[in-house]
């Protein structure tokens, strides 16, 4: 059992220290939860499945990249599969992690970026095409300006976002609460 917990501790800084990828100073929007700078996450508990290529951060989870924090009671992260060969670790043979597919986050989902924030029920960021999808009651705020809908997706290259009206069945359509902007 001891081996076991060492294997998987040994697994668990491999994988970290292949998918991170220390920051350069100051960060382009086309940086933002890209291939360049690291991603923190803190939670209260934390489960590696080299199987799945995934990780899960639970409890409490919050995650920073540049000016992107979000923050869920669950935090998913996928790897793609590695082309790179197998590192041997004592007598078992581990393959190493890949590139960042997707970050699922499920309950409580809370993204900010500035003066932007968007909540809900679930969000996925796809890393392929950088964009955040959020379900689940969604709500984008930019200062007092409020828009919800069924369906939130974020373009973090293109800077901006979309929302969508639900299915027919259900009648809820997109709202928005815009104020004009004061001119002082």
């Amino acid at each position: 059992m001891r081996v076991k917990s060492i294997y998987l501790t040994v697994f668990f800084i491999l994988f970290i220290m292949n998918t991170c990828v220390w920051a350069q100073t100051g960060f382009d929007k086309k940086d933002m939860l890209r291939k360049t700078g690291p991603i923190e996450i803190v939670s209260d508990k934390m489960e590696a499945f080299q199987e799945k290529k995934m990780i899960v951060f639970s409890g409490n989870a919050v995650a920073q990249q540049g000016d992107i924090k979000m923050k869920t009671d669950r935090l998913s992260i996928y790897y793609k599969k590695s082309n790179e060969k197998k590192e041997k670790i004592g007598k078992q043979e581990m393959e190493m992690a890949g590139d960042l597919d997707k970050i699922e986050m499920k309950g409580n989902v809370n993204i900010t970026q500035k003066d932007l924030s968007a909540s809900g029920d679930e969000a996925v960021y796809y890393q392929e095409n950088a964009q955040f999808i959020m379900t689940g009651n969604p709500v984008l705020r930019q200062g007092k300006n409020v828009i919800k809908g069924c369906r939130v997706i974020i373009f973090i290259d293109e800077n901006r976002g979309k929302v969508e009206q639900c299915d027919a069945e259900n009648s809820e359509r997109v709202t928005a609460i815009i104020h004009p902007q004061d001119k002082k």
